[in-house]
């Protein structure tokens, strides 16, 4: 079953409504053995078998763990009654600091702060005037054979690292009686304190979060693993600064360098904090980058809802969570984050390495575009700009503005010119016949943008209220908000696994059976302007009877232009986001798609709504005047066997006036009049 459950890991076997009526279960059963054991498991859940099975994995697995640890780590990890609380300090005989005494040049003004690898101290240098923390390390791990040669390799390679967000290691000392660490100070609180008294501003954690992931990018790219990243070890200064502390410390604690040779075949490197281990680091103790990420995860899911993805109190219950069990969605929690954190989260806590980020520079991308776009697209980490820069980047802002402008104007006019020629070239009418001028294309382009702007914004609003009430049915009936949870989780697993090129696609692919769909479905409209264009076949379902398709036609393909439109921009983005590579043959066939379906949507514009001419009679035939020049006159006969258009006198006596102006096609519907 072992064996099977670690195959399993990637992802979740039990769902958070199985979970919630088994984990008591687990608690309960893991204190048990045998046969005892299997007949709780089964009595409690007699009709539900691959229930059963997946707690009894989970059960071994628990087992499996339990028995690789020493009996200080079992102290260690059992202590979970407050997960976010640190391991108890050494025991007061080890505590060998006093406050007011000198060791080497450091002078100990206080005690700030205790953590499982001893106590912290305010002290000041005195030879260079400064305050520093010294962490005084204690415990029998540091009393072994190699225990203190481990831990001063890993400070030598901690001290290499400089970098705004980590906290300088500047010196170790050591003698018979201690080992203390010299450590840059940071005045301000820990992220756990900060967690402590609820969850942060959404923006204030994603701030802090991407200053973290600078930190980890920086110690990765140096071959140095944390091993042990949770918001006790990340000092958060008085001025918002984030400083994480102890990079690679926590696997010198850990490491069993010295096992008995019989005992290290079934004993595993366990390294960390439970509630922020990853799978893997359970079930086989591989320490690697994957694991500060997905540590990373859980510290931004806790920053984000100020609580822990798995919060389980009971060691067995905790494991089983870890390993079994999807992580809350966090907007389900915390309902005002952006909803583009569900992804970024959902990825940092899959369960299987090789589905999360890749690389912590991956993942802080991600949640820095979250950021951004909470903030408008402002870099919330930019300088100041000085009082030589602030005119230029004021200038800049100024051409950026107005080449947007003249951009927006060109784009009309294009619109514009398209539409104009749509409904003006087949009735012959020229600049001589009342064409318009192209200072109105852009006028035009404009008007044929307001009824499918207006068709998408009823739209949104309307999903705005649809997603008010789904909200609203979801909190209050839960197994509905279960399955809801579970299906998002699935959809947000996919977008994270699936490569953009696969996603790319298959947006693509259902674009195009979207846009064949649509053709389908508008035929008659269709083969009726093709008909006005060609100047044969009938015209009557771009006649105002036929008004109500006309406008179920322009929704149709706003919506099209909307939807699809978004889901490439989305796409783009995140394309330029991971730097992963889209085919270009793939983003050509896109743009044809969506180009050929915004001239589909606003080309007949004014066919529907803007063809309203002086009706008139000639030589007994309805006909439209269309156009003047002088005393000559475009006439639109549609009743007529084609070409429709024919230029006349005004002076002609077959040409009678009625004053009625109309659409041009009225006279193509079936409730089209003859005129005597």
């Amino acid at each position: 079953m072992v064996g099977l459950a670690e195959k399993k890991h990637a992802e979740a076997v039990v769902s958070p409504e199985e979970w919630r009526r088994a984990k008591d279960v687990l608690t309960v059963a893991a204190a048990l053995v045998g046969k005892e054991r299997t007949h709780l498991v089964e009595a409690r859940f007699p009709n539900e078998p691959r229930l059963r099975f997946e707690l009894l994995s989970l059960l071994e697995v628990h087992d499996r763990i339990k028995h690789s640890l020493t009996p200080q780590q079992t102290a260690a990890f059992c202590v979970l009654e407050n997960p976010q609380a640190p391991t108890q300090p050494a025991a007061p005989a080890e505590q060998v600091i006093h406050i007011g005494k000198n060791y080497g040049p450091y002078r100990v003004v206080r005690l700030i702060g205790t953590g499982g690898m001893g106590q912290v101290y305010l002290a000041e240098d005195t030879r260079l005037g400064r305050r520093v923390a010294l962490k005084s390390l204690a415990g029998s791990w540091l009393k072994s054979r190699t225990g203190r040669q481990r831990l001063l390799h890993e400070a030598r390679t901690a001290a290499a690292l400089s970098h705004p967000h980590i906290a300088t290691l500047y010196d170790v000392l050591e003698d018979e009686h201690c080992l203390l660490l010299v450590m840059e100070y940071v005045e301000g609180r820990s992220a756990a304190a900060l967690v402590a008294e609820g969850q942060l501003p959404v923006g204030h954690a994603l701030r802090l979060m991407t200053q973290i992931c600078e930190a980890v990018i920086y110690a990765h790219d140096r071959g140095i693993i944390h091993c042990d990243l949770k918001p006790s070890n990340i000092q958060v200064s008085t001025d918002g600064t984030a400083k994480v502390l102890d990079f690679g410390l926590a696997r010198a604690r850990y490491e069993q360098y010295e096992l008995e040779p019989e005992a290290s075949s079934h004993q595993m490197l366990l390294v960390g904090t439970p509630p922020y281990m990853p799978p893997e680091r359970l079930l086989k103790g591989t320490v690697n980058t994957s694991g500060d990420i997905y540590s990373l995860g859980v510290t931004l899911f806790e920053m984000m809802t100020g609580r822990l993805p798995f919060a389980e109190r009971d060691f067995a219950a905790l494991i089983g969570a870890i390993i079994g069990t999807p992580a809350p969605v966090v907007s389900s929690l915390t309902p005002e984050i952006p909803a583009a954190l569900d992804g970024v989260v959902a990825r940092a806590l899959s369960k299987d390495p090789s589905q999360r980020y890749q690389t912590a520079r991956e993942f802080c991308a991600d949640v820095q575009g979250v950021l951004n776009e909470l903030e408008g697209g402002s870099n919330a980490t930019s300088a100041v700009l000085n009082p030589v820069q602030q005119p230029v980047r004021a200038y800049a802002r100024t051409l950026q503005v107005g080449a947007a402008v003249l951009a927006g104007l060109a784009g009309l006019a294009l619109i514009g010119f398209v539409t104009s020629t749509v409904y003006c070239v087949p009735l012959g009418l020229t600049m001589s016949f009342e064409g318009e001028s192209p200072l109105w294309w852009p006028v035009w382009g404009l008007r044929s943008l307001i009824l499918p702007l207006a068709q998408i914004v009823l739209a949104l609003l309307a999903l705005g209220l649809m997603s008010q009430l789904t909200r609203a049915v979801l909190a209050t009936i839960r197994p509905l908000r279960d399955r809801y949870e579970r299906g998002r989780a699935v959809l947000i697993r996919w977008a994270g696994v699936v490569p953009l090129s696969t996603q790319a696609g298959i947006l693509l692919i259902v674009s195009a059976v979207a846009l064949a769909l649509f053709l389908s479905r508008f035929q008659d409209i269709f083969e009726s302007i093709n008909h006005f264009l060609d100047n044969s076949g009938s015209l009557a379902a771009i006649s105002p009877a036929n008004v109500e398709e006309q406008k179920w036609y322009m929704r149709a393909f706003s919506l099209f232009v909307a939807g699809f439109g978004w889901s490439w921009y989305l796409l783009l983005k995140r394309k330029s986001r991971l730097n992963e590579s889209i085919s270009a043959v793939t983003l050509a066939a896109a743009a044809a798609v969506m180009v050929l379906t915004f001239l589909f949507m606003t080309c007949p514009y004014r066919l529907f709504f803007q063809s309203k001419a002086e009706r008139v009679s000639y030589d007994s035939q309805v006909c439209y005047l269309v156009g003047k020049n002088g005393n000559d006159a475009m006439l639109f006969c549609p009743t007529q066997s084609p070409p429709w258009s024919r230029l006349v006198s005004l002076s002609d006596p077959g040409l009678k006036h009625t004053g009625t102006r109309e659409s041009i096609f009225s006279a193509t519907g079936p409730k089209s009049q003859t005129i005597p």
